[in-house]
C-alpha cells in the first residue's frame, strides 16, 4: 500500500473533513426546523463518512485488480437488479423513485450502478477493443449495455445521472480509440434522449427554459423555478473576499432548498467567501490532476480505462454541481463529490480514489508517462 500515491488518501480526506464542516453549518437552522435537532444532519454524515473511510481503506489495500476485472460481469448484473428493484419498489421522494430503503440505511443503487458500469466497460473494452472490431461488434455492444443502464435510471427519473453516464461511457469508448465517425451515433442518440425526456418531463424542461432565459436575458422567476438559482447567486455574492464567517451564513436560513445538498457550494462561498471557493477549487484540481496521472501511468489497458473511467465520474459531478450553483447550467440533483450531504455519492466517490491508490501502486515506474496516453493511435 505504501507503493500508491499518498495524494490520493490526503486530498480526499481534506474534502471530506471540509464538507463535515459545511453539512453542519448548512444544515443545523434545517435540523432545528425539522427534526428539532442541530445534530441532525451531521450525526448521519459522520456515520456515513466512516462507512466510506471504511471502503476507502478496504479498496486502496486489499482489492485484487485481478479479481476485480473477473468479477466485472457479475458486478453488472447486481446493478442492472438493483436498479431494476428501485424501479419498481423503490422509495419515493420529491416525486422520484432512487432510494432503496434496508432497514435505517436509506441506498441510492444509481451511484453503485456508476462504479459497476466504469468496471464493465474498462474489463469489455480490453478484450473487444473497438478499433480493431468495427462499429457493430465494437461500438454497439458496450453502447447498448450503457443505455440499459441509462434508461434505468431514467425511469425513476433522473435525467443529470442518465446524462453523465452515458458521458462517461462515450469518453471511455474515445479512450479505447474507437474512431472518431463511429462517435458521432452516441452523441446523436444521447442528445435524442435528452429532448424525449424533457418533453415527458414538464419540470425538467422549466428547469432548462429558466436556464435559457437567464442566459439570453439576464432575468429569474425568482417567485418560481428561478428561485434556487437566486438564492444561490445571492449566497455566492454576498460572500465577498473572505466571507460572513464560518457559520454566518444567511441563506441557510431556508431561503435556498437543499443547501446541504445541492448547493452546498453557495453556503461555502458565502461564509468563507472568495478565498474559501478557492481553496475549494484547488482542492479539487490537485485531486484531479492525481488521478490523471494515475491514468497517463497506467500500461494494463483495464488499469487505463477504469482508471479514465473513475477519474471522469469525479470530474463530471464536481463540474455539473458548481455549474449549476454558479448559473452556468441548468439546476440539477447532482451532489459537490466528498463535500455534499449524502451516504451513497460519498461511499461511491471514496470507494473510487481507493480503486484509484490501488492502480497507482500497481503502475511500474519505469514506465511512468512514456506512452503518451494522451496522443490517439501512438503506442
Amino acid at each position: 500500500m505504501n507503493r500508491g500515491d499518498r495524494w490520493l488518501i490526503v486530498l480526499p480526506l481534506l474534502l471530506t473533513g471540509l464538507g463535515l464542516v459545511m453539512v453542519y453549518s448548512s444544515s443545523a437552522i434545517l435540523g432545528i426546523t425539522r427534526y428539532q435537532d442541530p445534530n441532525y444532519f451531521l450525526v448521519r454524515q459522520v456515520a456515513r463518512v466512516g462507512a466510506g473511510l471504511l471502503a476507502l481503506w478496504l479498496f486502496a489495500r486489499w482489492v485484487d485488480l485481478r479479481r476485480l476485472e473477473r468479477a466485472a460481469p457479475a458486478l453488472l448484473g447486481l446493478t442492472v437488479g438493483l436498479l431494476v428493484v428501485v424501479v419498481a419498489l423503490g422509495h419515493v421522494s420529491n416525486g422520484a423513485t432512487r432510494w432503496l430503503r434496508v432497514g435505517f440505511l436509506s441506498v441510492q443503487p444509481t451511484d453503485l450502478g456508476r462504479l459497476a458500469t466504469v468496471v464493465f466497460l474498462a474489463w469489455w473494452l480490453k478484450r473487444h477493443p473497438p478499433a480493431e472490431r468495427g462499429f457493430v461488434r465494437g461500438l454497439l455492444p458496450p453502447l447498448g449495455i450503457v443505455a440499459v443502464l441509462a434508461g434505468l435510471i431514467l425511469l425513476q427519473p433522473n435525467l443529470s445521472s442518465a446524462g453523465l453516464l452515458f458521458a462517461t461511457g462515450f469518453v471511455m469508448l474515445y479512450l479505447a480509440e474507437a474512431p472518431l465517425p463511429h462517435l458521432a451515433v452516441p452523441v446523436a442518440a444521447g442528445l435524442a434522449g435528452v429532448a424525449l425526456m424533457l418533453q415527458l418531463h414538464p419540470y425538467q424542461m422549466r428547469r432548462v427554459a429558466t436556464y435559457v432565459d437567464f442566459v439570453f436575458t439576464g432575468t429569474l422567476d425568482q417567485r418560481g423555478s428561478g428561485w434556487q438559482l437566486d438564492q444561490s447567486l445571492i449566497a455566492i455574492g454576498s460572500g465577498g473576499w473572505f466571507g460572513r464567517g464560518l457559520g454566518g451564513g444567511m441563506q441557510k436560513y431556508l431561503f435556498l432548498p437543499e443547501a446541504h445538498t445541492d448547493f452546498i457550494f453557495s453556503i461555502l462561498a458565502e461564509e468563507l467567501g472568495f478565498v474559501g471557493a478557492s481553496a475549494l477549487f484547488v482542492l479539487l484540481a490537485l485531486l484531479l490532476w492525481r488521478c490523471l496521472r494515475v491514468v497517463a501511468r497506467a500500461t494494463d489497458p483495464f488499469h487505463f480505462l477504469l482508471a479514465g473511467g473513475l477519474t471522469l465520474q469525479i470530474g463530471l459531478y464536481a463540474l455539473a454541481n458548481l455549474a449549476v450553483a454558479t448559473g452556468l447550467a441548468p439546476t440539477t440533483g447532482l451532489p459537490l463529490p466528498f463535500v455534499s450531504y449524502g451516504g451513497t455519492a460519498l461511499l461511491a466517490n471514496l470507494a473510487a480514489v481507493g480503486l484509484l491508490y490501488r492502480i497507482s501502486a500497481a503502475n511500474a515506474s519505469a514506465d511512468a508517462l512514456t506512452r503518451q496516453r494522451w496522443t490517439r493511435g501512438q503506442p
